[in-house]
């Protein structure tokens, strides 16, 4: 019977985890296309990749096309790439933009309309003004035109709780000349502080890329220690690290035991290598009583317990992945649906008794 219950727990969780994951309240009912500018420099791509002169305006015009027997409703709008928290050049969500830029692709941009109305089976194209500078800049500029369907209220009644959104992303690459992009590489420290990641207890150390150029296939490895100690806290190594020119990477050592992160005193030790070339950083910081004490309240997996001395600190690049709520739904949605299966499979067990 045990195995029995552990067979049918294993396959419920499973079940229950590609309900969520597929279930299609704004399935993905429509299309987006690039028309692609006489500016384009790879003409066989799916996305805008343009050279542009000081001073020039120009339209980005993109066809968008509904597939479905009902008329649906789409949001259009505007992003500056970033780099995620797991290393990798960011087009779909807004994330945190260096000082160091000096224009971004949003600035650029204009939409005359946000919602649009697209009939069924038809397509609509909307234009994409971009105005640029008059002044010149070195590099690249990265960017994305998002398209978002808007969730009927249908959709919502069927979905339930979970609700998934889908999203056409076109990427936007934009330069000023064919040698734009070679620069020098350079790396900078940012802050490092103390902050929940997915409802879990964190450090962050804000990693920096100064300059406009895109950084692909960069490694980094960094430990934390208490100030003072030869004891590893947290230890991690990105293999391969991309950048968004002018982003700020923000490498993040998550606390997924749930031992809860002390107030003190701390060291962080980084080491980037990129293109033969190497930056090290040795940087203190502290972790206030009252930060570690509100941080570590909220955490969801405190086990209450003591950190090991050394090495088994955990981090994590991954800013993606089911939210709490959802896994504390699936997991008590679970139990139930294992409650009943259990009962009907001990009633139909006592059921021979009861006819004789």
């Amino acid at each position: 019977m045990r195995k029995i219950f552990k067979k049918i727990t294993i396959l419920t969780v499973l079940v229950f985890m590609t309900a969520m994951l597929t279930i299609p309240a704004a399935a993905m009912d429509f299309s987006v296309r690039a028309v692609l500018p006489e500016n384009q420099r790879q003409n066989g791509s799916q996305f805008f990749d343009i050279i542009v002169r000081p001073g020039q305006e120009q339209e980005l015009m993109i066809e968008i096309v509904n597939l479905s027997d009902v008329e649906i409703v789409v949001l259009v709008e505007t992003l500056t790439a970033s780099t995620s928290r797991n290393g990798q050049i960011n087009y779909t969500s807004r994330g945190e933009l260096d000082e160091s830029m000096k224009y971004s692709f949003e600035d650029l941009v204009q939409t005359p309309e946000s919602y649009h109305t697209i009939p069924a089976e038809s397509s609509i194209h909307v234009p994409i003004t971009l105005s640029i500078p008059d002044g010149s800049f070195d590099g690249a500029m990265l960017g994305s035109i998002r398209v978002l369907k808007e969730v009927t209220q249908e959709e919502k009644d069927a979905a339930g709780a979970v609700v998934n959104q889908f999203a056409h992303v076109t990427a936007v690459r934009i330069i000023q000349s064919e040698d734009a992009e070679s620069l020098d590489p350079d790396f900078l420290m940012g802050d490092i502080s103390a902050e929940l990641v997915n409802y879990r207890a964190s450090i962050i150390a804000n990693i920096r890329n100064p300059q406009p150029m895109i950084i692909k296939g960069a490694r980094a490895t960094a430990t934390i220690y208490e100030r003072g100690s030869n004891q590893a806290i947290f230890e991690h190594t990105i293999e391969t690290l991309d950048f968004a020119p002018n982003s700020i990477f923000p490498f993040s050592f998550i606390d997924r035991e749930g031992y809860g992160i002390s107030a003190g005193d701390y060291t962080a030790k980084i080491d980037i290598e990129f293109d033969g070339r190497n930056w090290s950083f040795d940087e203190d910081f502290t972790i206030e009583p009252q930060v570690a004490a509100a941080m570590n309240e909220r955490a969801v997996n405190q086990t209450g317990q003591m950190r090991p001395n050394a090495g088994n600190g955990t981090a994590s690049a991954d800013e993606s992945g089911i939210p709490m709520w959802a896994v504390i739904a699936i997991a008590a949605g679970a139990a139930v649906f294992t409650a009943l299966i259990a009962l009907v499979i001990v009633l139909a067990r006592r059921k021979p008794a009861i006819a004789n």
